[in-house]
């Protein structure tokens, strides 16, 4: 039985007095660079578990930190009391918390129909109470989320690393001349042109046509800028040079039209059919509800699905399904919200390793004094993310960010609100002491500039 829900918010870096004093009502872009966390305490066999959960407010689903912290304390409180499901082979952990999730949902926003997820008042808010039961489920269980999930599937996925390279071109492939060895996805997520994307394609394939690599394919984004003539172009430049299908290479133009008409489509599709180019729809793949409105796109697209605007893990696991049903053969792109933090990579993580047909997803990995909310993180081993050991997220709070960078929080008990001062003191002490860090970090410094100097003198005395 869950018997306390902590709601805080955090930012990205520590907060000042007066955004302090305007609290949980900041609204717009500024709310994407806020983080808002669950944190369930739940009693399971007389035994203690804790789980956790980031919800990430964001302009681009209606969402902003008023809105979504107003939803979090509302879903917070009404979970407090309810009984969370006995792990079973029968039934997927993300659907077992769907449900406990969905329950609360209904009681409080009046929502019955379990399917439409995306009806849920704030995606990204019940996704991050999905994560927190499944945290609690897979430590009752002494395994991690991810192996949990992904059923059992604990290595490393693949995700791109070169996802900045693509912004300069000419020193991607400079280095590729140098004998670098690309791997994975590329991805160029600035708007770019017809006429620009085949050059940049036909000048990369053209760099690794003579050298060792293990590129799956690039990925450019259209901007729903393209004419169906400027398609039909870009498919016969990219054609022309036989480099794709030499090399193995899948080139997936995202969102290229803005154009909705089926006969459109079919167009396109048509004119593209038996070459290794395709289209990734991007919006609004959010969930099932999308995909069943184009049912008769699945067997020629790729798919992007943005997890916290589906609204849950199990969302976006049906979302697949679904999509499978309709003749869905393609690759989905796992979208991310905004600057998103290294907790959410973990969830990404686990997603990635459930869905049979994911082929990418981005990752963030910003300097640890800035974004540091959570300890640890995910590590990257060349083109690969490899969670860290341990039951659940085995990941925790830094106590750093919530002492300087916490904007509001409320506590929830079987009673109701639990006194602030008394909930603060106690989350303090369940979070993660990162003071260490900082002066490992500052030790290594000392020790490295002490040995430096020594070597100097030991040369100069010989």
């Amino acid at each position: 039985m869950i018997k306390q829900v902590d709601v805080f918010a955090l930012k990205n870096k520590p907060v000042t007095k007066s955004e302090r004093e305007q609290g949980d009502r900041l609204s717009g872009r500024e709310s994407e660079k806020y983080s808002i966390f669950f944190k369930v305490t739940a009693v399971v066999d007389d035994k203690e578990f804790v789980g956790l959960g980031e919800a990430r407010p964001s302009a681009t689903s209606a969402e902003t930190l008023a809105r979504a912290t107003r939803y979090a304390k509302k879903l917070g409180r009404g979970l407090v009391g309810k009984t969370l499901p006995v792990p079973s082979d029968e039934q997927a952990p993300t659907r077992q918390v769907h449900d406990v999730v969905q329950q609360v949902v209904s009681e409080i926003f009046g929502y019955t129909d379990q399917s439409i997820s995306q009806q849920r008042p704030s995606p990204s808010v019940c996704f991050a109470a999905e994560c927190a039961l499944l945290d609690i489920l897979a430590k009752q269980q002494g395994t991690s989320v991810v192996s949990r999930v992904s059923g059992g599937q604990e290595g490393g996925v693949v995700r791109n690393v070169f996802n900045d390279r693509l912004k300069n071109t000419d020193k991607l492939i400079a280095e590729i001349s140098a004998g670098k060895v690309v791997e994975g996805w590329l991805r160029r997520g600035r708007r770019i042109e017809a006429d620009k994307a085949s050059a940049l394609v036909n000048s990369l394939l053209f760099a690794l046509s003579e050298k060792q690599h293990s590129l799956q394919g690039i990925i450019l984004n259209a901007g729903q800028r393209w004419s169906l003539d400027e398609w039909k172009r870009f498919c016969d430049e990219i054609a022309l040079t036989g480099l794709v299908e030499k090399l193995g290479v899948e080139v997936v133009v995202e969102d290229p039209f803005a154009e909705i008409s089926d006969a459109f489509y079919r167009e396109a599709f048509a004119y593209a059919e038996g070459k290794r180019i395709r289209i990734m729809l991007a919006k609004p793949i959010w969930g099932v509800e999308s995909i069943r409105t184009l049912a008769s796109y699945m067997p020629h697209v790729d798919l992007k699905v943005t997890p916290q605007k589906a609204g849950g893990f199990h969302e976006v696991i049906e979302a697949e399904r679904e999509a499978s049903k309709l003749g869905f053969c393609g690759g989905i792109y796992l979208g991310n919200m905004p600057s998103t933090s290294n907790f959410n990579t973990l969830a990404m993580l686990a997603l990635a390793g459930s869905l049979a047909s994911c082929r990418y997803f981005p990752a963030t990995f910003q300097k640890e004094q800035k974004v540091r909310l959570v300890h640890p993180r995910p590590q990257r081993r060349g083109f690969q993310l490899v969670a860290p050991e341990g039951a659940g997220w085995a990941t925790n709070v830094c106590r750093s960010a919530l002492k300087r960078r916490m904007v509001f929080h409320r506590a929830y008990g079987p009673e109701g609100r639990i006194a602030d001062r008394e909930a603060r003191k106690a989350l303090l002490r369940s979070a993660f002491d990162d003071r260490f860090l900082s002066r490992e970090a500052e030790q290594s410094k000392r020790y490295l500039y002490s040995d430096e100097k020594l070597a100097k003198a030991l040369v100069g005395a010989n």
